[in-house]
């Protein structure tokens, strides 16, 4: 449903923020990366939704053939979908269970932790990139639908 979607998106939101606002807590000398992280990922998530809402669309997930290839994948894959949202919450989880204890010795006395940490961090970036790419084509769509819509009203008044 689209109440469904909707609160799907806002729990989201809201779970990534409070947990950005904790490792800020952690990690002041990291603060304004997160503050950062919040903007971008609560900006670009909010815009998506509302581009494809003025686009009529029923889903931000509905991605049309001929749009932005990353983006397109990126909604379109479920894999894709699935391994960035979680490699980037994995990053975010591993920061604060670090902030306690390194996990688990592994191998070269590196915790198990720490090693998730490593190799999610390139994830997260992706996924912020992705982010802003997201918010870039969202405000694009926006700006071709007011173009459009002002074209017809100049039409209407000739």
């Amino acid at each position: 449903t689209k109440f469904g979607a909707m609160l799907d998106q806002l729990t989201d939101r809201c779970a990534t923020m409070c947990l950005l606002v904790t490792l800020a807590c952690f990690y002041p000398k990291w603060m304004i990366l997160f503050q950062l992280s919040m903007t971008i990922d609560i900006a670009s998530h909010w815009i998506h939704q509302q581009a494809a809402l003025m686009q009529g669309k029923t889903s931000h997930k509905f991605i049309d053939a001929a749009a932005n290839p990353v983006i397109r994948i990126y909604y379109t894959s479920r894999p894709v979908l699935f391994c960035m949202c979680a490699g980037n919450e994995l990053f975010y989880s591993m920061l604060y269970l670090v902030y306690f204890t390194p996990g688990p010795t592994i191998i070269f006395g590196v915790g198990l932790f720490h090693i998730l940490l490593y190799i999610t961090t390139p994830v997260a970036i992706v996924k912020t990139l992705i982010s802003l790419l997201q918010l870039y084509v969202a405000c694009i769509n926006i700006g071709i639908i007011d173009t459009n819509e002002r074209a017809i009203e100049a039409r209407k008044k000739k």
